[in-house]
């Protein structure tokens, strides 16, 4: 049953005016949905070609051959594709993704993979290394942020799990079911900014807790005041970002985390972004917030290692303030035929691979490292916000560090998006309100990248300026996404796209 389906034959709850009134409106969504289709058939069609690149270059593959292809045919086919797609992020030209992409990183992270390739956590017997990996990438991430230690001395704890979606949704597990075993809260909430990372609404289907998402300033983040209004007796958990993933704003951690510490519930810190940089930034002497342990009311984080920690993907480390809040997060069994079975995480194997080659790439870079990337980021930051701002018709949403937002008051910035995505430049679409953004990393650090992200920023500009309204790529895909009334439909409208992904 579609979206406006369902709308359609479940109006009978609604009172009887608005039920009129809503019946009426229906009437005329058939029709609405016969132009939405047809639209949407088109732009489907347009994406696929760029989609699927590879149909008219390489064979399509439905069924397994019945005879092995040789290695070398497979090795030279892979290596066309690698030498198609690896130029754009190797160029600086994409937003976040590709976080080092350093020719001699890489390969020195390929060559731990290879010796670690059959390692899996899951039988620490027979692999120690995974279990040691794993535990000093924990260590170490944790003294970044607290120096190992809460205020109350104890040590900070935590796991590492396959990136930012999954440290969060096992986070907000542990604070379900703490809540249910401690308190006996059988409807969760989490209070979040409406900026907050959609892994948490995500984890709200998952774990059936509510969402009480509360909007955002015009500096493009919460205030404190209203984070504390919507605390009610079922609050489980205060969410902030360090910073936001579309806007790149820090949320008031501070005073958030001591509104939660003040109601005795958990405040998380999502440093999935900024876990690798914030420290660094703040030993340099940027302006930024305790965002960490050092906090007496953050209870946990996430931070991901294969962002800029530089690890290969996918890693990620979830921390805790305590072990008894971590434990609910494991999983334990006692009765299982097949024998006593525990794993720490939502994954039972692991490529121990990815821990090996995260823990290298933490050793081999260390904090020397880690400044001097940092402050590299920042000070192209500070030169692409400079160029924006020198662009009358776009503005720099908030204040932000180094993932810069901006949008217009004069032009449909989509259509900027996709001018730049013809000039090879990947950058991220935002919405509520219409924006784009670009995540710095330390590909855009490479000499003369910033002045070219400016330059075809500016000509893309003036393109749309003089040829306003055009029908192609992603512009009209958010300008639906943005006009639709029922968001049903849009999400009927991503499906379709995730089809396209896995049609061969």
């Amino acid at each position: 049953m579609s979206s406006i389906e369902f709308i359609s034959k479940n109006l009978s709850w609604l009172p009887k005016p608005l039920t009129r009134f809503m019946e009426k409106r229906m009437k005329k969504i058939p029709a609405m949905q016969k132009m939405l289709e047809t639209e949407n058939a088109k732009i489907m069609t347009s994406l696929e070609h760029s989609l699927k690149p590879y149909h008219d270059k390489f064979e399509r593959i439905s069924t397994m051959p019945s005879t092995g292809i040789s290695r070398d045919k497979i090795l030279a086919d892979m290596q066309k594709m690698h030498d198609l797609e690896s130029p754009t992020w190797q160029n600086g030209y994409v937003s976040g993704g590709i976080y080092h992409g350093d020719s001699e990183h890489i390969d020195f992270l390929n060559k731990i993979y290879g010796l670690h390739s059959q390692s899996n956590p899951l039988h620490s017997d027979l692999f120690p290394s995974a279990t040691k990996f794993e535990a000093e990438i924990v260590s170490m991430t944790a003294h970044l942020h607290g120096k190992g230690q809460t205020t109350d001395g104890a040590d900070i704890v935590g796991t590492i799990t396959s990136g930012g979606t999954e440290s969060i949704l096992v986070a907000m597990k542990s604070y379900r079911d703490r809540a249910y075993e401690e308190k006996g809260i059988t409807a969760p909430e989490m209070i979040m900014p409406t900026t907050a990372h959609v892994a948490f609404e995500k984890a709200a289907q998952y774990f059936k807790i509510k969402m009480v998402q509360i909007p955002v300033n015009e500096n493009f983040t919460v205030n404190p005041a209203d984070v504390e209004r919507a605390i009610t007796k079922n609050t489980i958990v205060i969410i902030g970002s360090a910073p936001s993933f579309p806007h790149g704003i820090i949320d008031p951690i501070p005073e958030l985390s001591t509104i939660a510490f003040k109601h005795g519930i958990g405040f998380h810190t999502d440093a999935c972004l900024g876990g690798f940089v914030v420290p660094f930034a703040e030993k340099l002497g940027y302006p930024v917030p305790t965002i960490d342990f050092r906090l007496p009311g953050v209870t946990s984080m996430s931070v991901d290692t294969h962002k800029y920690g530089y690890a290969a993907k996918g890693t990620s480390v979830v921390l805790y303030r305590t072990p008894e809040l971590r434990h609910y997060q494991f999983y334990t069994t006692t009765e299982w035929p097949g024998g006593l079975y525990f794993s720490p995480t939502l994954a039972g194997s692991r490529p121990g691979a990815l821990s090996a080659a995260c823990w290298a790439s933490l050793m081999s870079i260390g904090e020397d490292g880690y400044l001097k990337a940092t402050k590299a980021i920042f000070e192209t930051a500070d030169k692409i916000k400079a160029g924006i701002k020198d662009i009358p018709e776009l503005k720099i949403l908030g204040n932000p560090f180094w993932v810069i937002a901006f949008g217009s008051d004069s032009l449909n910035v989509y259509e900027v998006l996709d001018q730049m995505g013809k000039k090879h430049w990947s950058l991220n679409g935002l919405h509520k309100p219409t924006s784009v953004h670009i995540a710095l990393t330390l590909r855009h650090t490479q000499p003369g990248v910033a002045e070219k992200f400016l330059s075809d920023l500016k000509e893309s500009v003036e393109y749309v300026k003089a040829n306003p309204g055009q029908k192609e790529g992603l512009a009209p895909v958010y300008g639906m996404a943005a006009s639709l009334p029922f968001r049903g439909m849009v999400s009927d409208i991503l499906k379709k796209y995730l089809d396209v992904i896995y049609k061969v």
